[in-house]
């Protein structure tokens, strides 16, 4: 069938000069989008695509430091539950606000009776103390003395794993503040006043899981923190069918302790422990076979929890405490007269919160922060508005707009980032001189912390410091490697999410490990780094 050429248009000059601009800005945009592909970005598609992970939702920036160039990414502006991750911001921010060299100060301090600060320096014990001609002033008068525990909201403070790295135990340092208050001559305690109030009362972030306020890294945050605001309940078995034996630690004589747990020479051990919310009304559950590793479960309202313990110890060395309460708003506590200090470098809660992941270091962090840039009690709405300050101008604007914070742990679900935001806050932190090492240090590396059974047989040629994070469907890992001699860096952020049950973690763990190993090798590559140099480190 004949058919007829349509006829041609006529087109003005204008609509072909408009025509000729925008093809020209198509063939713009096409070879800036080819300049702006990643020289790892093929690589990394193959690593995703041999990953067996096309279930999960995959979210990965590599990023040279020293140019800000990105190096391969995959949706890396997409929106992310972080996890543990979140820790990343909590820590730096504080350590970019409070600074290298702050450290938390918990302070046992002899109060006056009444009286004002200064008089409490002439006269510790107020208008009725009695001199002592023989020695040191004595606060054995009719009205005791008051001793004020002031709370900076230090994590650290009677850490157990920390204790143990300086070969104490809790009850040495219980008994350092026994005789602190002994020395001073004091036979008699008016009140025993413990003052949390430099952070708020929500104890819990409202979007924790209820049912997991009892396990330790779900454990309540207070202005005063002691014991990782955990106890440890040791289990022995006796014979097959009787409770077993159970000792705790601290030992707590008041403490309710239901043991529901049964002894047995066969099986499983299955041992458990469980605490009434809102109270301090715990149960043993389960049987126990052997003497194994300290169950944990959180205490409610630490404050008061360790107002009883020192008051409890005061009492076997013979000093009489009347009353121990937790400071109310409107208390006036001067200062006092400092019995004891216990002081923590910022650099020691870093590590702790990072190579560790310790949730209520993070959540301790990002409290103290509200309250140092507010002057107000710390809390999680202060904490992430002094956040949402200091992270936004070190960002990009869309990576900036992309950073939700809920809490500082990164427990709650409710967390959001992108890796792009994740790696240009590293770099932002890695640009600081006066930040670098010491966040640097703060995270886990092969063999270490969160870390400890991570890249056993990889063969990495640069130092890795990296944070990882765990949650249901939730795998991340973000860090640095770092060429020692140089100090260039590459950044990374892997964000997985939705990941389904059936999915193990060891697909998880392989896929970081190959995404580290190609950053490693284009790293080692760029500087000369050689695996030689490596053993001798």
């Amino acid at each position: 069938m004949f058919r007829c050429r349509p006829p041609a248009q006529k087109v003005s000059f204008h609509a072909a000069r408009a025509m000729h601009l925008a093809l020209g800005a198509l063939l713009l945009t096409l070879s800036a989008t080819a300049a702006l592909a990643g020289p790892l970005d093929a690589e990394l598609e193959g690593l995703i695509r041999r990953s067996r992970l096309h279930l999960c939702t995959l979210g990965v920036v590599i990023m040279d430091a020293q140019s800000g160039q990105i190096l391969a990414s995959n949706d890396p502006d997409d929106s992310f539950i972080p996890a543990s991750n979140m820790k990343l911001f909590t820590s730096g921010a504080a350590l970019a606000a409070l600074g290298p060299d702050f450290a938390f100060e918990t302070t046992l301090e002899l109060l006056p009776m009444g009286g004002t600060s200064k008089d409490m320096h002439e006269n510790p014990c107020g208008p009725d103390m009695h001199e002592n001609p023989r020695g040191p002033m004595t606060c054995n008068s009719p009205h005791g003395a008051r001793l004020l525990i002031r709370g900076s909201g230090d994590p650290a403070f009677a850490d157990p794993v920390l204790l143990e790295e300086m070969n104490l135990g809790v009850e040495d340092l219980l008994t350092t503040w026994v005789d602190a208050v002994k020395n001073a001559d004091v036979t008699i305690v008016d009140e025993l006043i413990v003052d949390p109030r430099i952070f708020d009362n929500q104890l819990a972030h409202p979007t924790w899981p209820v049912e997991q306020l009892n396990k330790w890294y779900c454990a309540e945050v207070s202005g005063f923190n002691a014991y990782t605001n955990v106890i440890h309940l040791f289990t022995r078995p006796n014979n097959a069918g009787e409770p077993p034996s159970v000792v705790m630690e601290p030992n707590a004589p008041w403490f309710r302790m239901n043991n529901r747990a049964t002894s047995v020479n066969s099986g499983q051990q299955t041992a458990w422990a469980a605490r009434k919310h809102d109270t301090n009304d715990v149960t043993l559950y389960g049987e126990v076979r052997w003497a194994a590793e300290p169950i944990r479960v959180t205490i409610h309202n630490p404050s008061a929890f360790f107002g009883h313990l020192l008051a409890d110890r005061l009492q076997h060395a013979g000093v009489n405490v009347k009353l121990i309460r937790v400071a109310q708003p409107g208390d006036q506590l001067p200062a006092g007269k400092v019995l004891h200090i216990v002081r923590t470098p910022i650099a020691v809660v870093l590590k702790r919160c990072n190579t560790d992941s310790h949730n209520l270091y993070a959540e301790a962090l990002m409290k103290r922060l509200g309250h140092h840039l507010t002057g107000t009690p710390g809390s999680w709405k202060n904490g992430a508005a002094a956040m949402r300050m200091i992270i936004p101008p070190k960002l990009s604007e869309s990576a900036a707009n992309a950073v939700i914070i809920a809490d500082g742990s990164g427990m709650s679900r409710e967390n959001r980032v992108t890796p792009r935001a994740i790696t240009e806050w590293l770099q932002a932190l890695a640009d600081d001189p006066k930040l670098m090492h010491v966040f640097t240090d703060s995270l886990a590396t092969p063999g270490v912390g969160t870390l400890k059974k991570r890249f056993r047989d990889t063969q990495l040629i640069t130092e890795l410091h990296a944070k990882s994070g765990y949650l249901t469907g939730v795998s991340t890992l973000s860090g640095y490697l770092v060429e020692p001699n140089s100090q260039r860096r590459v950044i990374f952020s892997i964000l997985i999410n939705n990941r389904p049950s059936n999915v193990p973690g060891l697909w998880i763990q392989d896929f970081w490990e190959e995404i580290v190993t190609l950053s490693d090798s284009w790293l080692a590559e760029k500087t000369g780094a050689t695996m030689a140099e490596v053993g001798n480190r």
